[in-house]
């Protein structure tokens, strides 16, 4: 049987709370939600490889093509307004269970562990073979800027804030997997020992205290402000506390039910959230990152609620794409390749970074796109979906 977990005195305990009511729209896969991820590896790789490229642009037409995706980069932030949302709802569903760390840890391990280890290793190989006498676009790819046993240890984040540099190009995106990482660490604690009206407050500090925290690292180090404020967890708090809130607002029958009726509301507010972006994106305020990426974190809250919530018939149209829909299932492996790889290509090809200046330059991108979707395809069936299948069968709440 499982264990029942103290509740604070006088707040309805987990069990009535949770038991009582089951939301149906929970209880199955959402189909939805695999295109939000979708379309946050598609911004992701609108930024680095068009945007990247292209920077700066050389003529009007490509000044004008970039100017869209200038914002591409918060991509990363939907993927963690959505990992709050998934892992939150998963810890919390599962908090009564005796097997609560066990199984959630296992599953985790499964799903991160095998393929970003192996691309570790990758860069292990590389590292003896490149040396300090290779050319500088080889070197821009493997080289000892940060602790290879940081990268161990999914502490790399903070070596990057402290070297004001993200270090090697094929490891440089993992400092994201180091903030879900440690997310992984803290929330489950989280979780287990607070009350849902304790896990809220704290949902609702960690939106107050991230644009403070990239304040105050701004007014520190103002020349470099992203470094820290973007690479470490208390900067991207306000991202993942929105997701976890979300998460047990849907758990909760009567705010689900003020969700549902109040769809238009939330229409509203994600169309003024909307203009607030375009303001960002055209103007690129000072400190932009400081307070805009809260706007941002709330502005993919409220995606995330049209979405989940009784969507209408153009969400369900854009998110149910199997474009999209197909991305989302291999974002990981994508996100994990694709900047390595269009690295790579580019050396092999031209002795030189990733840059489009002419048609040949824009012919590799595109062949390391197809390379690195190929990739990802190939490691989701035959790599990382029967690693997950295998930790589900393994184990249980």
């Amino acid at each position: 049987m499982a264990s029942k977990v103290p509740i604070a005195s006088g707040e309805p305990s987990i069990s009535t709370r949770s038991l009582s009511w089951r939301n149906p729209r929970l209880s199955g896969r959402i189909p939805e939600l695999d295109g939000i991820r979708g379309l946050a590896i598609l911004t992701v790789l609108a930024y680095h490889y068009v945007f990247g490229a292209f920077h700066p642009p050389v003529n009007s037409w490509q000044a004008s093509l970039l100017v869209p995706l200038r914002l591409g980069w918060s991509g990363v932030d939907l993927f963690f307004v959505l990992s709050g949302f998934l892992i939150g709802g998963i810890l919390y569903d599962a908090r009564n269970s005796d097997r609560y760390y066990q199984t959630f840890y296992l599953r985790r391990i499964h799903r991160i562990f095998p393929l970003y280890f192996a691309w570790l290793a990758l860069f292990a190989l590389g590292l003896y073979f490149v040396g300090s006498d290779s050319p500088d676009a080889i070197r821009v790819l493997f080289n000892h800027e940060l602790p290879f046993w940081s990268y161990l240890l999914f502490f790399q984040n903070f070596f990057m804030y402290l070297h004001r540099d993200y270090g090697s190009q094929w490891l440089a995106v993992t400092w994201s997997l180091a903030i879900e990482e440690q997310f992984y660490m803290l929330l489950p604690l989280v979780v287990r020992s607070l009350s849902y009206r304790g896990i809220i407050w704290l949902g609702v500090a960690s939106i107050v205290f991230a644009p403070l925290f990239r304040v105050a690292v701004w007014l520190q180090s103002p020349n470099t402000p992203g470094l820290g404020g973007y690479t470490l967890l208390p900067g991207r708090a306000d991202a993942l506390g929105l997701g976890v809130l979300i998460a047990l607002a849907c758990r909760d029958e009567k705010v689900w039910e003020w969700l549902a009726s109040h769809r238009k509301q939330f229409v509203v507010a994600f169309l003024l959230l909307g203009c607030g972006v375009a303001f960002l994106t055209l103007q690129q305020p000072k400190g932009l990152f400081t307070l805009g990426a809260s706007w941002l974190a709330f502005f993919y809250a409220a995606m995330l609620v049209l979405a989940v919530v009784n969507p209408g018939q153009i969400v369900r149209a854009v998110f149910r794409s199997q474009i999209l829909v197909r991305l989302g299932s291999v974002a990981y492996a994508v996100y994990i390749f694709h900047q390595g790889i269009n690295g790579l290509y580019h050396f092999v090809f031209f002795g030189e970074q990733p840059i489009i200046t002419d048609w040949r330059h824009f012919g590799v991108t595109l062949l390391s796109l197809v390379t690195v979707l190929l990739m990802a395809a190939l490691s989701w069936r035959f790599f990382e979906k029967p690693l997950i299948r295998r930790a589900h069968a393994a184990s249980h709440y």
